[in-house]
């Protein structure tokens, strides 16, 4: 259970500092509107709760659990395949600007790869706990970031 708890710290601090080493790109050099609500009919508190109640459940489904049993059930057994492979598909639905599709490919590879290692060492919570990872760094995002 204490490497469990440790990978999850770890992992946590990784996806902060690539939040933190992107988000200094956009304001150094390149100044996306981080900001910009494009769903204009929903209000920022509404958006924020589908950033942190939502959408990590949604994604977590789709884009770890499900993708991650199509991967093994065509016999793609290396996980830094899937771990790839999964997280260009995560990547590829936050497309807001390239910089951000770029800084989720990166979130995906640490949240990939700690739903996997959750997955081979404790299955019956490998779902919850990357749930509870993405919802948790969504909110860090927009208490400390934006």
């Amino acid at each position: 259970m204490k490497k469990l708890i440790i990978f999850f710290i770890i992992s946590f601090i990784l996806a902060v500092l690539n939040g933190y080493f992107f988000n200094y790109i956009n304001d150094a050099y390149l100044h996306f509107n981080v900001n910009y609500n494009k769903h204009q009919n929903i209000s920022k508190s509404e958006l924020n709760f589908i950033a942190i109640c939502i959408a990590p459940i949604l994604e977590t489904l789709i884009f770890q659990h499900i993708l991650y049993l199509i991967l093994k059930k065509i016999k793609i057994q290396n996980d830094v395949i899937c771990i790839v492979v999964m997280s260009v598909v995560f990547s590829s639905m936050h497309h807001y600007n390239w910089l951000y599709i770029v800084m989720t490919f990166f979130g995906g590879l640490i949240l990939n790869n700690l739903y996997i290692y959750y997955y081979k060492h404790n299955n019956k919570y490998s779902f919850i706990l990357t749930v509870f990872f993405h919802s948790l760094f969504n909110l860090y995002g927009f208490l400390f970031i934006m």
